[in-house]
């Protein structure tokens, strides 16, 4: 399976997602961060690859199943990448990689999981059903129109999330990592860049279908766990996602933030 990302499909996930990070645009911003061209968004490298993965497996509507993805160098806008897949004894491995060099830019698994157990002490947040219906809906005509409803709810919580709760994660950190506002918005990143270094999903596989997802989706956020060094720290954190009161999927990101040099920040 051969896989290719232009600009229009960065420009849909962008829209969707707010990141708007130059290294997905500009070339000349992309080199400055050591990448031969205009960087793919990783979340939407992942779309296709999550598709094909959650469906290796014939599966009941009440099993779980778990992707897992470790993001290790950025996709380039136009090159070509090809998804690989191997058996294993309790998993079906995956890599993404370069069509030229065979060099890894994603490598993971998916496998049957038991049922987990969520429980939260935050409070969470409620998506409105509008914005919910309109994203779906944007989504679906602009990037996802084949894809199973639980890649669109991960991607639905994930930009949400970076859209609007990225001060949970300062808020954990030491005055060092500290801006001049709280950033619960990627606008609001001046000081700091983060990056996602990892991206796990279990879900329910009754989400393995196509435009029946509901609109009453509620999300916590926790187990936020982070380690810091000088002007870098690394760590995950859990989304828990309920569609109509029901618990059907929790995301684990993981993630890295690097105090910068010059006041441009961003998500990658």
């Amino acid at each position: 399976m051969q896989l290719q990302f232009g600009a229009e499909q960065i420009e849909a996930w962008a829209g969707l997602s707010g990141d708007r990070n130059p290294i997905h645009f500009d070339r000349e911003a992309a080199r400055r961060m050591d990448a031969a061209d205009v960087v793919v968004h990783g979340m939407l490298a992942l779309l296709p690859v999550k598709q094909r993965m959650g469906r290796v497996n014939p599966v009941l509507p009440q099993d779980w199943m778990q992707f897992k993805a470790l993001l290790k160098t950025p996709v380039l806008r136009d090159s070509t990448v090809a998804l690989s897949t191997r058996e294993r004894s309790d998993s079906t491995g995956f890599k993404l990689h370069s069509s030229a060099d065979n060099s890894e830019h994603v490598i993971g698994h998916v496998r049957i999981v038991e049922a987990p157990e969520w429980s939260s002490t935050t409070p969470g947040f409620l998506l409105a059903r509008e914005e919910v219906a309109a994203w779906l809906a944007r989504f679906r005509d602009d990037l996802g129109r084949e894809l199973d409803d639980w890649v669109a709810l991960d991607a639905l919580i994930f930009s949400h999330f970076i859209r609007n709760h990225l001060g949970v994660i300062f808020d954990c950190l030491s005055p060092q990592f500290r801006q001049r506002q709280r950033p619960n918005r990627l606008e609001d990143l001046s000081d700091h860049l983060v990056v996602q270094t990892s991206h796990q999903i279990t879900f329910c596989t009754s989400l393995r279908s196509l435009g029946e997802l509901q609109t009453d989706i509620r999300c916590e956020i926790d187990n936020i766990h982070l380690i810091e060094s000088p002007g870098k720290a690394v760590g995950t954190l859990d989304l828990g996602v309920h569609v109509s009161d029901r618990h059907v999927m929790t995301i684990t990101l993981g993630l890295m933030i690097k105090a910068l040099p010059t006041s441009q920040g961003a998500m990658q």
